[in-house]
Order: C-alpha cells, then sequence, then structure tokens
C-alpha cells in the first residue's frame, strides 16, 4: 500500500498552513480504523493540502495515494476519499484552465495541471467507480466521467447505463450534469448528449425531476439557443417535481442563542453564522436551478417566473433555497422586482420559521429597492409584537428573534417610524444592541428618542478592548447622520480617548461625527 509514498520530498512542498510533511499521515489516517481519526484527517485534508478549494503541488502528489485509496475495497469512508479526489479535479479545472483550455500560469505554480494530467490518465477507473456496489461512491464518482474520461463513447455509454440503472432523485440528477459537462469539455460529445438530452426531457416515463434536468443541462450546453418554450416547459417540470418529491421539515436551530465568542466582535460572529446559511442547500433541485439561473442570465422576467413557481413550493427546504436565489437575482440585476419582492415578502407569514427569517433577511438586504414590501414588513412586526410581547427582539427563541430582528432592520431602512419600537427596546435592553445601532441611522425623525440612547452605550464602551472598536464606530456613523447637537459632548470624550488610546480609526470617525453635528 502506498508505494513510494516516501520517496517524495513532501517536507519541499508546503499547503495552506506550511510545510506539507503531514500529508502521509494524513494519508494513512484515512485508512483507520478509528472512526475518528479518519474524520479528523479528512477535516485536514480539506483544511490545509485542499484548503478553499486550492491546489497546491502537494495537493496534485496526494492524488495517486489518495486514488488507491478509493480502489481499495476495504478503505472505510471510500466515498468521502472518493469525493476529495472529484473536488481536486473540479477545482483544478476552474483554477487552472481558461475556458478554452489554456493553462494559467501562477507564481508560486499550483498543482492544477498535474492533478488534472493524473486524473485524465486515470479517467477510466471512474467508470468502474461509478459502478462500484456502494451508492454512495457512484454518486460521488459520477461526475468524473464527465470531468475526466476522454473516451467520449464508453463515457456517454456509461452515463446512459447508470441513468437506467440508478433510481435516486440525487444520482440521477449527477448524471444528467456530468452529460452536461462532458458535452462542454469535449466538442465531439456535444452532439449525441444534445440528442440524448433532448430525448430525456421529451420521455414522460423518465420522471419530472429527470426531465427538468435534461431540460436545464441541455440550456447550459447551449444558452445561445433558449427558445420562448424553455421557460414554460421548465415551470411544468418543475411544479410536477414539487409533487413528485417528498416535503421535508426543516431542520430546527438551536431554541437559544449562542454563548458570545469572547475577544471577537458580535458582527464578525454574525457574518460568519450568514455565510454558513449561505452554504447550505435544503433542496435536491436547488443546484440544478441555480444552473438555470445562471444561464438565464439577464433574462429577469423569465427568471422571475421560474422563482415564483419555486417560491409557491410545498417544500419549505425547496422555499428556502428560492428565496436566497430571488435575493441574488434582485442585488444583481437590474428590472421591475416589485412582483419578487411581494412573494418574498409572502414568505414572512409562513409557519416554517427559518423560511421566515430568511425571507426578512433577503428584504433586509435588498432594502434599496424593498418599498412595495413596506405594509407586509410592518404587517409582519406588530404580529410578532402583538403574538410574544414588546420584547420580542430579545427571545430566546432563535429563528423568531432573527425572524424579527431582520424585519425590523430592513423596515428602518425604509425609514419608517413602525420600526421605532423595536429598536428602542433593543436599545434599552442590550439585546443584540448592534443590529440596531446599524439601522438607526435612517429614522431621523426619531432622533430626539433614539440619540440619548446612542450616546448612552457610547459612554460605556471601553475603547481599550479592540473588539468594541466596530460597534464605537456604528454609533458615531448613526450620529453623524441623525445629526442632533446634542451628541457633541459625548463624541468629544470619545475622541479624546480614542486618541489617548491610539484608536485611529475611532479618532477618523469620531472626527467625522463632530463635521456632521456642527
Amino acid at each position: 500500500m502506498f508505494d513510494g509514498l516516501h520517496d517524495i520530498d513532501w517536507a519541499s512542498m508546503e499547503h495552506a498552513y506550511g510545510s506539507a510533511e503531514d500529508v502521509p499521515a494524513l494519508l494513512w489516517a484515512l485508512r483507520s480504523p478509528d472512526a475518528g481519526e479518519r474524520s479528523k484527517a479528512l477535516d485536514r485534508f480539506h483544511g490545509a493540502v485542499h484548503h478553499q478549494g486550492d491546489v497546491y503541488p502537494s495537493t496534485a502528489a496526494s492524488l495517486p495515494f489518495l486514488f488507491e485509496l478509493a480502489a481499495d475495497g476495504v478503505t472505510p469512508d471510500r466515498a468521502a476519499v472518493v469525493a476529495l479526489v472529484v473536488s481536486i479535479g473540479r477545482e483544478s479545472l476552474d483554477r487552472g484552465f481558461e475556458d478554452d483550455g489554456t493553462e494559467i500560469e501562477y507564481y508560486p505554480p499550483t498543482g492544477c495541471a498535474q492533478a488534472v494530467a493524473f486524473l485524465r490518465e486515470r479517467g477510466a477507473e471512474f467508470a468502474e467507480l461509478a459502478r462500484d456496489a456502494d451508492p454512495d461512491v457512484r454518486l460521488a464518482a459520477i461526475p468524473g466521467l464527465g470531468l475526466f474520461l476522454d473516451d467520449t463513447d464508453r463515457a456517454a455509454a456509461v452515463l446512459r447505463e447508470r441513468l437506467a440503472a440508478e433510481q435516486a432523485v440525487a444520482a440521477r440528477l449527477r448524471i444528467v450534469e456530468a452529460a452536461a459537462a462532458l458535452a462542454l469539455r469535449l466538442p465531439a460529445a456535444a452532439e449525441q448528449v444534445m440528442d440524448w438530452l433532448g430525448r430525456l426531457a421529451a420521455d414522460p416515463a423518465q420522471g419530472p425531476v429527470t426531465r427538468l434536468a435534461a431540460v436545464v443541462q441541455r440550456v447550459r450546453c447551449a444558452p445561445d439557443e433558449i427558445g420562448e418554450d424553455v421557460v414554460p416547459t421548465a415551470v411544468g417540470l418543475l411544479r410536477e417535481s414539487a409533487h413528485a418529491i417528498p416535503v421535508r421539515r426543516i431542520a430546527p436551530a438551536p431554541s437559544r442563542p449562542a454563548a458570545p465568542t469572547p475577544g471577537v466582535a458580535p458582527q464578525i460572529v454574525a457574518a460568519f453564522e450568514d455565510l454558513d446559511r449561505r452554504t447550505r442547500v435544503y433542496a435536491p433541485t436547488t443546484i440544478l436551478l441555480r444552473s438555470f439561473h445562471e444561464a438565464l442570465g439577464a433574462r429577469v422576467p423569465e427568471r422571475t417566473v421560474v422563482l415564483a413557481e419555486q417560491l409557491s413550493s410545498p417544500d419549505p427546504g425547496s422555499r428556502l433555497d428560492a428565496v436566497r436565489m430571488s435575493g441574488e437575482l434582485m442585488r444583481t440585476w437590474r428590472g421591475d422586482h416589485t412582483r419578487l419582492l411581494l412573494l418574498v415578502a409572502d414568505q414572512l407569514t409562513t409557519d416554517d420559521q427559518e423560511v421566515a427569517a430568511e425571507a426578512a433577511a433577503v428584504l433586509e438586504t435588498c432594502h434599496p429597492i424593498a418599498a412595495p414590501a413596506r405594509e407586509a414588513l410592518a404587517a409582519h412586526i406588530e404580529a410578532q409584537r402583538t403574538a410574544h410581547g414588546p420584547h420580542v427582539w430579545a427571545t430566546p427563541q432563535a429563528l423568531l428573534r432573527r425572524s424579527h430582528q431582520e424585519t425590523v432592520r430592513a423596515l428602518a431602512r425604509l425609514g419608517d417610524a413602525r420600526a421605532l419600537p423595536s429598536l428602542l427596546a433593543a436599545l434599552d435592553s442590550d439585546a443584540d444592541v448592534w443590529r440596531a445601532i446599524q439601522v438607526a441611522g435612517h429614522l431621523p425623525q426619531a432622533a430626539n428618542e433614539l440619540v440619548p440612547r446612542l450616546c448612552d452605550h457610547l459612554r460605556r464602551i471601553d475603547l481599550s478592548r479592540q473588539r468594541n472598536g466596530m460597534s464605537a464606530n456604528a454609533i458615531l456613523s448613526a450620529l453623524a447622520v441623525l445629526g442632533d447637537p446634542a451628541a457633541v459632548a459625548v463624541v468629544v470624550d470619545t475622541l479624546g480617548a480614542a486618541v489617548s488610546m491610539g484608536q485611529h480609526n475611532i479618532t477618523q470617525q469620531a472626527l467625522k461625527a463632530l463635521v456632521g453635528l456642527r
């Protein structure tokens, strides 16, 4: 096992955290009978040797040994190893080559070209892995047929064979996606793949999810040939698919807010939580539909029609993913988004708190154009305060708290005074107060109530602690916008403290605030 592993000068190579001399130990740990040791090794490999998708020379050098693990039937967690191999190859293609196949030169050099060359040499082995007895191994290996197997006829034949054999939705979606990847990579395969996808899309025996996948992947292969019938066909299949896929509840979030992270500003903690939320996918068709939206591009009316159907799904996970996609469309492309804003606002009143919270968050991030949703936001806030009391901003129910706070912030950014009671409750309670401070400047009509509270918070900030800088600057910025001269004294005190402690960013923000308070 691992012949030649120690012939490689691993110490001369690096990964994300320095010397790659630990790679051999990680590879051996992936064979460990101890599940915890294997899990740690896999996490370390993803975190260091394949850090955020990076492909180093040490990453490429590990591929022969990862392949050996994948091919050995006694290797535990083979599917995870195969998925790692495919990820390294996919990222190597995306980062190491232009669309026309030209290699991108980096300094220091990456391992992208080396990785792709090796995987293309072993491309035929993905055909065997795609037939493995373990369904998880098959699922992980299927993309390799489109990305690395250069024998177009064999790749297409194996994909057709696997579609006939596989019944799971995830596998069928991945097979059709691999066919499109094959056609996009190898022009010689395009005609037969396009013909096959066309037949699949028209074949009612395939089921609506497979037919929808065929429509979308065919569009990916030829985005310039999108006809007037494509979107109506996709919407019809999407509607059928919604009833073909079982409705699943979204796993509930913790019932209480997480404890503060020592030494880390709450804004930073929240940013990482948001990033984690954005990477989650709740519905099996979401990745497929993202590809469809990417192919449709600037066709905003057509994309809105598709999103309207997604947002009407009986499955909460599908709606949650659709809410996020709606936000991405509205933030990226200009157009009349009134219909989409109202459809997202309709999700505020859903029984699923996760969906409602995400809808509120999207309306908050889209606040420059969110005026059509104003009344829905105000009604949602009033309903929450009536049902849960005036202190719902600080409720220990995590999803309800997030839903209320994001709704209040969205309405406040529209300059609507109906957000004020909850903002004042936040400023009086200190619960997630930074979220209220960020939007306080949008309500100048309430300066007489907001400014004293903001000044009180500013007085209490310990400027000797670096983590408090973001909060101090946010308060100073809000005071400058509100423009109440009553804040001058506390801003001057803050300026003096910031200068004495060498807090240059706060010093600059305090000076700007004083200009605004003249």
